[in-house]
């Protein structure tokens, strides 16, 4: 029993190292669907003569108060709350708050998101304030308008109060207003609106396609919806609104948007231990032996497009019978550093969420480090610091290598995250991974290092692995484009083809 036990206990700890990846998706997501603005421009291929959103809301519509039951599965894990306001003068206040608990291996997992909008007479954006909330973690941003579509964007987290200004180009409008706009999309078309990300800087498209009215039964009501279909390129989602363009539903990642009587949800006793978001979340297949000792594996992935997926110096894809092969790099050159980064610029400088120059991720690995100058020990010396003095807990937040630091808490995107920090402060070029890992005839979604020390090899701050099994299968690179993969969630089916020991 007691070995049984001792067992048990180190599943449940592995688990905890290599689950960050979910969590931190599902908080991407949503802060990314809450936060996205859409460009004002003309907007072809609608029914309505005019480029101008003010031309599609007709005065009022806005006036809500909405209470949503988000369910994920068949459990009911929180609920989501949208009010809307008119302003004396003109204009619109939008608040929203979407609370969560996720059950992550025994425990819960608890969130808060918080975000208000304050809008003028024609819609566009005056103000934005988001507030994320977990046990350990917290984000405020702001979105101030100066003038001429100029944004003042402030951001503040447990260790950082950044302050920067964007150029929108155009007014920004609120997201909240996409299925108001799909009432004047003609039936089976498709629209392309292009959207900006405050938060992140950067636009994206998103299509939608009206697939035109159907009955749906919602709250055990037989109701007449226009049902949408709204695809980001990385997150696909169906949407259910009335004939006046209000959401009645959202389907997403395997969670549901049902609107509802805030009266009837909590009166609701939520059960939530009938599942668990890593299992759900995880690609199913046969065991693999001995996986430690393993040099290489091939397998077959089905169930989405194989050339999303990039070759790597680790991994061989295949596009046209969609197999991968994937190797454990051991090296055999070692270089000393400083090592020549000319041609890895871009793995060696600093990003939003990897900073080091100005604060203690830099003095601290240079500390850790002492005289040692061997690119390869050096790796050994952070990874072995990281594993004693940073807890590994679920830990909900957006990876940044500085909280980590400050908070000495994380998971496998925390912890690599700061590892890459670490590296590219002493000139060792690297790169987080976004992609699965193998345990327990299962691969999980997980985060790991790439680094460049005479020649690349896998690292994994998480497992504590100096060089990484070859069940590491690379899906997107750098932290920046992980929610690039937000759409093999639910459709990658993987078979085994070959071990190589």
């Amino acid at each position: 029993m007691p070995h049984e036990a001792s067992l048990c206990s180190k599943r449940i700890s592995l688990k905890i190292k290599i689950y960050s990846l979910q969590k931190t998706l599902i908080i991407l997501f949503v802060l990314s669907f809450t936060t996205l603005f859409l460009l004002e421009g003309p907007l072809k291929d609608v029914l309505f003569p005019a480029d101008s959103i003010e031309y599609f809301i007709p005065p009022g519509l806005l006036i809500d108060d909405a209470w949503y039951e988000v369910i994920f599965g068949v459990n009911t894990v929180g609920y989501s709350h949208l009010f809307t306001k008119a302003k004396n003068k003109g204009g619109y206040i939008i608040r929203s708050k979407t609370s969560m608990d996720m059950p992550i291996l025994g425990s819960m997992e608890h969130f808060d998101l918080e975000t208000t909008m304050d809008l003028a007479r024609n819609y566009s954006l005056e103000y934005a304030h988001i507030e994320l909330n977990s046990s350990k973690y917290f984000l405020k941003g702001t979105l101030r308008k100066e003038k001429n579509n100029k944004f003042k964007i402030s951001i503040k987290s447990p260790s950082q109060n950044t302050c920067q200004y964007i150029d929108a180009k155009s007014k920004l409008i609120n997201s909240s207003f996409i299925p108001m706009i799909t009432n004047y999309i003609p039936l089976r078309k498709k629209i392309k609106l292009v959207f900006f990300d405050p938060f992140l800087n950067k636009n994206s498209t998103i299509s939608i396609l009206n697939k035109g009215r159907r009955h749906i039964k919602i709250n055990n009501r037989n109701i007449l919806v226009l049902e949408f279909a709204i695809d980001t390129g990385s997150i696909k989602a169906q949407a259910y609104t009335d004939l006046k363009g209000h959401i009645l539903e959202q389907n997403l990642l395997g969670f549901k948007f049902i609107k509802t009587d805030p009266a009837e949800l909590f009166k609701k006793k939520f059960n939530r231990a009938s599942f668990d978001l890593i299992q759900d979340f995880t690609v199913a297949v046969k065991n693999i032996p001995d996986k430690d000792k393993l040099k290489r594996l091939k397998i077959k992935i089905d169930g989405i497009d194989i050339n999303s997926i990039p070759n790597t110096f680790s991994q061989s894809v295949n596009r046209n019978d969609s197999t991968i092969e994937v190797f454990k790099r051991v090296p055999k050159k070692i270089l000393s550093i400083p090592i020549n980064t000319e041609k890895f610029a871009k793995y060696i400088k600093e990003e939003r969420f990897i900073t080091f120059s100005s604060n203690e991720v830099g003095e601290t690995a240079v500390r850790i480090i002492g005289k040692e100058r061997n690119a390869f020990r050096i790796i050994k010396l952070l990874m072995s610091w990281i594993d004693k003095n940073i807890e590994k807990a679920p830990t909900i937040s957006i990876p940044d290598s500085l909280n980590t630091l400050k908070l000495k808490q994380g998971d496998c995107g925390e912890l690599s995250t700061l590892l890459v920090g670490f590296l590219r402060s002493v000139g060792i070029p690297s790169y987080v991974n976004i992609g699965l890992v193998y345990e327990n005839s299962r691969f999980f979604y997980h985060a790991w290092v790439s680094a460049f020390i005479g020649e690349w090899i896998n690292v994994d701050p998480a497992l504590g692995q100096n060089i990484a099994d070859a069940t590491h299968i690379t899906l997107t690179k750098r932290l920046r484009n992980q929610l690039e993969i937000v759409k093999f969630i639910g459709n990658i089916k993987i078979k085994i083809i070959d071990c190589g020991y």
